[in-house]
């Protein structure tokens, strides 16, 4: 894989054939163990249940380690989310922040507490996202609506959940199977082993290279016959044991 840019917005991605090759192994030796949740099932989902999943990649951003250990403890992970749904942040009119910092540290949940209290206090505090004790953020999605359209509304709406984020969100509540979330796993993969050589924060920060380097492998997983969205989730879930496929499976 090549990313050169050509002039100020214009990137041009080169993908060989033997990276496909790749692709297409780990593909089939991984995508009978990934499914994709249910595509629209955001429509049925209640308020408090995106926000737990907001919740998720709020903490996420930095690391998704501690979030990932915390949900290994069903028990605990229940008590986090109780403490931080949206009914009890809503009534919150003291120290709401400090409030959240204090959740995050108590149950390790992310990385950075303070910075991420200050992210979750400053998205509750917009009445573009929440009102009362209600999440309104997809309440003028339509839904004939494109799932680029809708990522571009969302990220309108709200300044705490850049691209990545919002592509993450998507593919999670089955609103995207046309979308992939670069992280530093997934971005880290294709550096590794198929040559991108590009920093995760560079395509995160740069909506056009992050669309670009999207387009160009949802047109790769045409060809492969799967979704671009279940490619990320078998890369992200499996980052771990892709060293071993592609050198004993693939090689």
């Amino acid at each position: 894989m090549k990313i050169n840019k050509i002039s100020e917005g214009n990137w041009l991605f080169e993908i060989a054939d033997v990276d496909k090759k790749k692709l297409a192994c780990i593909i089939n030796e991984l995508k009978n163990k990934t499914e994709l949740p249910p595509y629209g099932i955001w429509k049925e989902m209640s308020s408090e249940d995106i926000w737990e999943e907001m919740l998720a990649q709020f903490c996420v951003m930095g690391s998704a380690k501690p979030i990932e250990k915390l949900q290994e403890n069903a028990v605990r992970y229940n008590q986090f989310l109780d403490r931080l749904d949206l009914k009890t942040l809503s009534r919150l009119t003291a120290d709401r922040r400090g409030y959240i910092a204090k959740q995050l540290r108590r149950f390790k949940a992310t990385r950075f507490y303070n910075k991420t209290a200050a992210r979750i206090n400053e998205f509750l505090a917009n009445e573009k996202v929440v009102k009362g004790e209600r999440l309104v953020l997809f309440d003028d999605i339509e839904s004939e609506m494109s799932e680029d359209k809708m990522r571009d509304v969302l990220l309108e709406k709200q300044s705490c959940f850049k691209i990545k984020s919002i592509s993450d969100l998507m593919i999670t509540i089955g609103a995207s199977k046309s979308f992939i979330a670069f992280d530093t796993r997934v971005v880290g993969l294709f550096n590794k082993h198929f040559g991108l050589n590009i920093k995760v924060g560079k395509i995160q920060s740069d909506e056009i290279l992050y669309k670009t380097l999207e387009n160009n492998l949802r047109e790769v997983c045409t060809e492969l016959k799967i979704d671009l969205s279940l490619l990320d989730r078998v890369l992200f879930k499996y980052n771990s044991a892709i060293d071993y496929i592609l050198e004993v499976q693939c090689g």
